[in-house]
């Protein structure tokens, strides 16, 4: 999908716009096609079916990454899109374009995380398209705003701040002009990602307040309203976050280092076993704070924890997490430490 075209595209699909030609073709674009399994009549149950089988998806990129199951998440959309043309109560068609919308949401994030960018954009446009077609559930703007974000989160790592910069924008435009308001954590984490497009652009005042907002949001978050959705926005995810944004200024203000070291070593020791694919993006980061601090031990000793995470995974985007680490380790490799977890990364990254 080019990319001149693709920022109009995805703002006509949040919109619910039909003026866009190509909006009509996104279901025939999807990538995998099969046979699939048609139904005449659909009810409540084949709904929850739907988002249990999505949270199981998620569950497991959490712990594994997206490379075994991102060709399941893919058939199991194609199977879940036969159902559109199936009789069912208005409330239950509803909840079936939210239910589809967050499954294809999910299938293009495993897509994302084992590099296959262009299906996961196809992916995401075609989740918030189905996603305007629920807007009548309390989901939609929240999901809505979280497919931005994660097209956000996608540009950063293509290195394309100023587009990450305009979805975050446009996601933070959705949340107060749809129907229903967005969450408190879905606001914490607008302002999250918000923060780490100024700093990838450098800008460490507008960082600095984005990231204190998300702060606040997450601090006023209530537990016991929390929704059900957000149960993997722990207290290690909003650390990650945080501590992100600060290692992105320390690429160019290394004494926001420190900072980023102080947060990505909470997330680091406190996010679960079963968040493993979480745990193993944060640990190159760390490390390259470490070195941006002058931590040269630190940071042979987190890049071999490092090592040893991201190998254990099927997350190709954890791969471009350690090649950054050797970028920055390139400049230290005099220190004996440093020199030897570079020996790692290039011995790894040949392999893969």
């Amino acid at each position: 999908m080019e990319r001149r075209d693709f920022i109009t595209l995805v703002t006509a699909a949040a919109l619910g716009s039909r003026l866009h030609p190509e909006l009509e073709r996104l279901g025939a674009l999807l990538p995998g096609r099969l046979e699939p399994v048609t139904r005449p009549h659909i009810g409540s149950a084949d709904v929850v079916a739907i988002e249990a089988i999505t949270d199981g998806f998620r569950r497991w990129d959490l712990a594994h990454g997206g490379g075994l199951c991102r060709t399941a998440a893919l058939t199991q959309l194609h199977q879940v899109r036969a159902l559109e043309g199936a009789a069912c109560a208005s409330s239950i068609r509803t909840r079936l374009c939210i239910a589809t919308a967050e499954l294809a949401s999910m299938a293009g994030w495993l897509a994302y995380d084992i590099e296959e960018h262009d299906s996961a954009r196809k992916l995401w446009t075609y989740a918030l398209q189905t996603a305007h077609r629920g807007e009548d559930h309390p989901r939609s703007t929240d999901l809505t705003v979280s497919i931005l974000l994660d097209m956000a989160h996608q540009s950063l790592h293509l290195r394309r701040p100023q587009e990450a910069l305009k979805f975050t924008q446009l996601a933070s435009a959705t949340a107060v002009n749809r129907r229903y308001p967005v969450s408190t954590i879905t606001a914490g984490y607008i302002a999250a990602v918000m923060g780490w497009c100024w700093a990838s652009l450098s800008e460490v005042a507008a960082t600095e307040r984005a990231v204190g907002l998300s702060e606040d949001h997450y601090a006023s978050a209530d537990p016991d309203t929390m929704p059900p959705w957000a149960w993997f926005v722990t207290t290690a995810e909003i650390a990650a976050q945080q501590g992100h944004s600060m290692y992105l200024l320390s690429l160019t203000e290394p004494d926001f280092a420190l900072i980023a070291i102080d947060r990505l070593s909470i997330a680091v020791s406190e996010h679960a076993m079963e968040h493993a694919r979480s745990r193993a993006v944060v640990l190159p980061t760390l490390a390259g704070a470490c070195l941006q601090a002058g931590d040269f031990k630190s940071a042979a000793s987190y890049g071999r924890d490092a090592i040893t995470a991201i190998t254990e995974l099927s997350s190709q985007r954890c791969y471009v997490r350690l090649r950054d680490l050797d970028t920055i380790a390139a400049r230290h490799d005099s220190d004996a430490d440093v020199a030897e977890l570079r020996g790692g990364i290039r011995a790894v990254l040949a392999t893969t």
